[in-house]
């Protein structure tokens, strides 16, 4: 009987995921500016999910490299590039076993997803490795100390002074962390 009941809880689990992330569309403007992402640009979006952030890169003219263990959201993203006539790639994976890319990125996009990793020093030193020369590595992240009004649970977000600590243990150069909109703030990171 669950066999039954799992296509459909599958597909009502992608619509939820499709809603919340489309709720962030507004961001993908906003970061592209803050990390000088530009047209030609070969851009890895870590965590994509469905793409809501990756398909507005691509729509700014970058080739973006989709990145997400769940297959599915990355199956929605695929479709929603090609019904569109985007350059989005999907690769199934996590960043703490990024394997080689089509593409060395350009700009690495890391958004709502540092949290997420298990191993964050094993990911951020495989990140580093995959950049071009002169990349850079652009992380938002839900500030802790924010309202909790919008976003992740505040059981769950990370400090920032964690993430930079994280990021120069993995040989980053990083910039102080930045308010952001929505409760976020961000890094800009290079090798």
């Amino acid at each position: 009987m669950q066999a039954e009941n799992q296509p459909g809880a599958d597909a009502a689990r992608l619509e939820r995921l499709v809603a919340r992330q489309a709720e962030k569309r507004h961001l993908a403007a906003i970061w592209a500016a803050r990390v000088g992402l530009a047209a030609g640009m070969t851009v890895l979006d870590i965590g994509a999910g469905t793409g809501a952030l990756a398909l507005e890169y691509a729509a700014l003219g970058a080739r973006v490299l989709a990145m997400d263990p769940d297959s599915a959201s990355l199956a929605y993203a695929a479709a929603e590039a090609a019904r569109r006539g985007l350059a989005l790639e999907t690769i199934v994976g996590r960043a703490e076993a990024l394997a080689a890319l089509p593409a060395a990125p350009d700009r690495v996009m890391l958004t709502d997803a540092l949290h997420h990793m298990q191993e964050k020093d094993v990911a951020l030193r495989a990140i580093r490795t995959a950049m071009k020369p002169g990349g850079a590595l652009f992380i938002a992240e839900y500030d802790p100390a924010g309202p909790g009004a919008v976003g992740a649970p505040m059981a769950r977000r990370m400090d920032p002074a964690e993430a930079l600590t994280l990021l120069a243990a993995a040989g980053f150069a990083a910039s102080a962390a930045e308010a952001g909109p929505d409760e976020h703030y961000t890094i800009i990171a290079v090798p």
